[in-house]
């Protein structure tokens, strides 16, 4: 961001509400709006500035800020023509300087009034595509699964084009092309959703297992990988998720996704594993199931157990070295494209440590957590009136050790920046608990 948008947008943080106004509260949605469109590009001291423009006379309270983050944004463009057509728009990557396309289908039934759900389809192919080539697939992906999922979930339906597959440089493309949706129409942030056939079913799987808690639901198709071999199969308990495969499927997908199924069916995870008579393709006979399934999964930051396992940065630092690729530009000190966190438990990254870093944390309720951890030196426990009571002290357990007991403050800087670097508005938390721990417990 230039300097010039950044001095706008600061100033509208405490700017006086338009005339136009009809409502006393719509100066404060402008400026939580300009706040949260800053991003990782605010100035220190953004948020002092902004609860000081917020406030008349008393400093918010936490549900204050909560309710004005949820609100839908002040305004959305007018977005009529776009209606029940198939578009193509330009999108440039907010953590790397990577520029691509995506293919947009909008619903007829669209009102900026009603938060609408998203979808965004990963397409096949490879992580090596022209882009052309790219754009000829995601437009073929688009007119596969948006007719139906537009229908039954009246979703907005989303098909990015990637020449650099669907790794980390694909994260990128993928939130990008959200914080972009978002500002054009009125996106429900509890319910994102992520899918996709072959290599982009690999993606689907891919954002369940490290950015899980930025969808409500997954659906991989014809993808994936051995993640019980792995280790990692494990960080599938953080997000629902509904998988497709065939029977005759290339590169052994049948008998991988066969072992994830067994093993996320004996853990008892809230995904469905089905194997169809067919081959390497899209069954669209099974994308209304899919439709129904997103419908009855919003997303649940508050969730009673978090597993991760996870290591190295946990962040975006350098890219993959893959023949024909030019270097890119990685702006991960000041827009950190970072994945230590799963839901409401955050890892503090060990990149000097070689091995993963593993926990399991739940919520017992009666404002007490338990936590199994290996490999773990601190972490955060993100908190929110729907995991405790802020009236009574909070007690956190880790390897059979008591580590933290007391009272947990709502912390408004806290609430604000955590919505604003992940451009999510839903991503709401009151507080976090800094724990430091000397112990490990493998499992």
């Amino acid at each position: 961001m230039n300097c010039l948008c950044l001095t706008a947008l600061l100033s509208a943080l405490c700017a006086t509400p338009s005339a136009n106004a009809q409502q006393p509260e719509a100066g404060s949605a402008v400026r939580i709006d300009a706040y949260i469109d800053l991003r990782n590009d605010a100035a220190e001291g953004a948020e002092r500035k902004l609860i000081s423009a917020l406030s008349k006379n008393d400093i918010p309270d936490a549900a204050t800020i909560e309710s004005l983050l949820r609100a839908p944004r002040h305004t959305y463009p007018d977005v009529s023509e776009l209606l029940g057509k198939t578009t193509t728009h330009d999108i440039a990557c907010y953590h790397v300087d990577y520029t691509s396309k995506y293919r947009l289908y909008v619903p007829k039934s669209y009102d900026p009034k009603r938060a609408t759900p998203l979808v965004i389809v990963g397409h096949g192919g490879n992580s090596s595509m022209s882009p052309q080539r790219a754009g000829r697939t995601a437009a073929s992906y688009l007119r596969a699964y948006a007719p139906i999922l537009s229908r039954d979930l009246g979703a907005i339906v989303v098909a990015p084009d990637t020449t650099r597959g669907w790794g980390q440089i694909g994260n990128s493309l993928l939130l990008s092309t959200i914080s972009d949706l978002k500002r054009r129409f009125h996106i429900d942030p509890d319910r994102i959703y992520a899918t996709g056939q072959s290599m982009g079913g690999h993606m689907a799987f891919r954002a369940a297992l490290t950015i899980g808690d930025r969808f409500a639901a997954v659906s991989p198709q014809s993808g994936g990988y051995d993640y019980v071999e792995k280790g990692s199969i494990g960080n599938l308990v953080n997000v629902p998720g509904y998988v497709t495969w065939g029977k005759r499927e290339p590169y052994q997908l049948d008998k991988i996704n066969r072992t994830n199924a067994a093993w996320a069916k004996e853990h008892k995870l809230d995904w469905v594993f089905v194997e169809k008579n067919g081959g390497h393709e899209i069954y669209q006979d099974e994308l209304p199931k899919v439709a129904r399934f997103f419908a009855a999964r919003p997303r649940n930051l508050y969730r009673k157990q978090v597993a991760t396992r996870l290591g190295g940065a946990m962040k975006f630092v350098k890219t993959w070295g893959v023949k024909g690729w030019p270097a890119h530009t990685v702006h991960h000190e000041t827009r950190p494209l970072r994945w230590n966190q799963q839901h409401w438990l955050e890892l503090v990254p060990r990149p000097e440590h070689k091995g993963p870093l593993q926990v399991r944390a739940t919520n017992l309720g009666n404002n007490q957590f338990d936590i199994q951890s290996d490999q773990v030196r601190e972490l955060y426990v993100h908190v929110h009136p729907r995991m405790i009571d802020f009236e009574k002290p909070v007690t956190i357990t880790v390897n059979g050790d008591k580590l933290f007991e007391g009272k947990v403050k709502a912390d408004l800087f806290h609430m604000l920046q955590h919505a604003r670097e992940f451009d999510d508005r839903g991503r709401i938390f009151w507080a976090r608990i800094h724990v430091a721990i000397k112990t490990d417990r493998p499992f």
